[in-house]
């Protein structure tokens, strides 16, 4: 009876579409139906943004990471803070020519820690900070309640290194971790031959080398690890009226520091650092870090499309980035260190791919987001027909796909039509298939790559063509069989699990990561 009247009560108050995003105030429980009766689908984590789907008098229908929808009470957001949502939103845009459009599925093995280590200010620039790595988070697929947010007192040096061994412990095997840290970079008085170190809110200093060693451990586990620094490398400019220098020379008497900067060679090749400035100083006004403002432009769509792949690996985000940074006060140089070839989220671009061979030149950026730690060869043999076949040599199983880049799409050789897309043992031999046209494959360039979960060859757009399967040739079709090669799996189990606690088969089913290995096929027979 109560439920029916609740029921009842709802369906006469008013009702109209949301508009754009919401700030969740406090935590609060997604439910099926807006009813504090309803059936619970998920906790809805304080400070997360949520996509606001639709307003309905004290409930409010929104999306969280993962693509969960549902409805939570609207005093648990800041949309009453916000213009009247009732009031119909403006027509959307259409996007830019060149603009992103980000793909936000959160998986379960991706992590984020957000620390705030710039001082107090009226103006809140740490929490915007937060806020803004806290979006970026979320685009690069990484769910609420898989990002930690600390600030103040809680980060004082020991508080900071307590947190990135914290963030160690959660992480499984080839997870994904994003690292945001908007601090003031700092010298010890005199220390004009210092390296790169942090401020702590207990004014010591953390050192590139203790982070380098933390970044080291971490990526000795996992798949990939970005880092986003918007902290200032030196005080040679003073900041303009409303801006402020992140970098200071008052640390305490008896700080010392090293000689390593945070952009050092040697970083392993999983690892990616975004920094704010380039051995220079980065500056912060009441939106927070100028770096993270432009990061977060780039992430959402908002600034020009980087590089004509439509790709944002390391270097196309800094290019992505400089541009917003050039258009605002100070000057300021971003730097990437680091792998700058790895891709942080796979992010969409509007723009079509131009340039010269396209195709191939995405199962180049393909390859070099392959897992180098992996032993990966193939040797190429004769069946016992004389078709083409070649032979793996791995230091482990995993699903075998194999690439050729053509004039406008890609040539899918296997798993194909007589060769079904199961998990292989190293040692095992593969036949190629004549391609449709009956040319040779002799002197061919193909790429090969391992994966340790099974990629959607439908999802990723191919089509049969004979035996072999072919992408649409069309930016969409590149754009499907990039992103699935890159995704991974996306089933819940994926998307809601924490990958700690999954057996080794759900684990490898939900890792992304892969060997890659180019090969150009001899162009005369080889031994059998």
């Amino acid at each position: 009876m109560l439920r029916a009247t609740l029921a009842a009560l709802l369906a006469i108050l008013p009702t109209f579409a949301g508009a754009g995003t919401a700030l969740v105030t406090r935590p609060d429980t997604l439910r099926e139906n807006p009813s504090s009766f309803a059936v619970r689908l998920a906790d809805v984590h304080r400070r997360s943004t949520v996509q606001v789907l639709e307003v309905r008098g004290e409930w409010v229908r929104v999306e969280i990471a993962g693509n969960r929808s549902g409805w939570i009470r609207r005093d648990s957001t800041d949309l009453d803070m916000q213009p009247d949502q009732s009031t119909p939103p403006p027509p959307a845009s259409s996007p830019r020519e060149g603009t992103a459009l980000p793909r936000s599925v959160g998986r379960a093995g991706n992590h984020a820690l957000i620390l705030s280590l710039t001082p107090p200010s009226p103006v809140g620039q740490s929490l915007a900070d937060a806020a803004s790595a806290g979006r970026i988070a979320t685009l690069m697929g990484v769910p609420d309640a898989n990002t930690r947010y600390l600030a103040g007192d809680a980060l004082t040096l020991d508080g900071l290194r307590q947190a990135l061994a914290d963030l160690d412990g959660r992480v499984g095997e080839h997870d994904r971790v994003l690292i945001h840290i908007s601090a003031d970079g700092a010298q010890p008085r005199g220390g004009r031959a210092c390296g790169d170190a942090l401020l702590t809110t207990d004014r010591q200093l953390f050192t590139a080398s203790e982070l380098h060693r933390h970044l080291l451990h971490l990526a000795a586990r996992t798949d990939k690890v970005f880092v986003v620094i918007d902290a200032g490398r030196g005080e040679e400019r003073a900041a303009v009226p409303g801006q402020r220098n992140r970098f200071t020379r008052q640390t305490t008497p008896d700080a010392v520091c090293s000689a390593e900067t945070f952009d050092r060679s040697g970083l392993p090749s999983n690892v990616q650092i975004l920094l704010a400035g380039h051995q220079r100083a980065a500056f912060e006004d009441e939106h927070g870090g100028l770096a993270t403002q432009a990061l977060r432009a780039c992430f959402e769509g908002q600034a020009p499309a980087p590089g004509d792949l439509g790709l944002a690996d390391g270097d196309a985000l800094r290019a992505c980035a400089q541009t917003r940074l050039d258009r605002m006060p100070g000057r300021q140089r971003m730097a990437v260190a680091g792998n700058a070839a790895l891709i942080p989220a796979p992010l969409s671009w509007t723009s079509t791919p131009s340039g010269k061979d396209v195709p191939r030149r995405l199962l180049e950026a393909i390859h070099a987001q392959r897992d180098q730690r992996r032993k990966l060869d193939i040797v190429p043999m004769r069946s016992a027909d004389g078709a083409t076949a070649v032979r793996l040599v791995s230091d482990r199983p995993g699903h075998l796909y194999i690439l050729q880049a053509g004039e406008n799409g890609f040539t899918l050789l296997h798993p194909n039509q007589h060769s079904t897309d199961r998990r292989l043992e190293p040692g095992t031999t593969v036949n190629l298939p004549a391609l449709a046209d009956g040319a040779s494959l002799a002197g061919s360039k193909l790429l090969f790559l391992l994966t340790d979960s099974a990629r959607s060859t439908q999802r990723a757009g191919f089509v049969p063509s004979g035996p072999l399967s072919v992408s649409f040739p069309d930016a969409r079709g590149l754009r499907l069989a990039t992103e699935e090669f890159l995704g991974g799996d996306t089933r819940p189990l994926c998307r809601f699990s924490e990958t700690r606690n999954l057996g080794a088969d759900q684990l490898r089913q939900c890792s992304t990561a892969f060997a890659a290995k180019w090969i150009t096929l001899p162009p005369t027979s080889v031994p059998r």
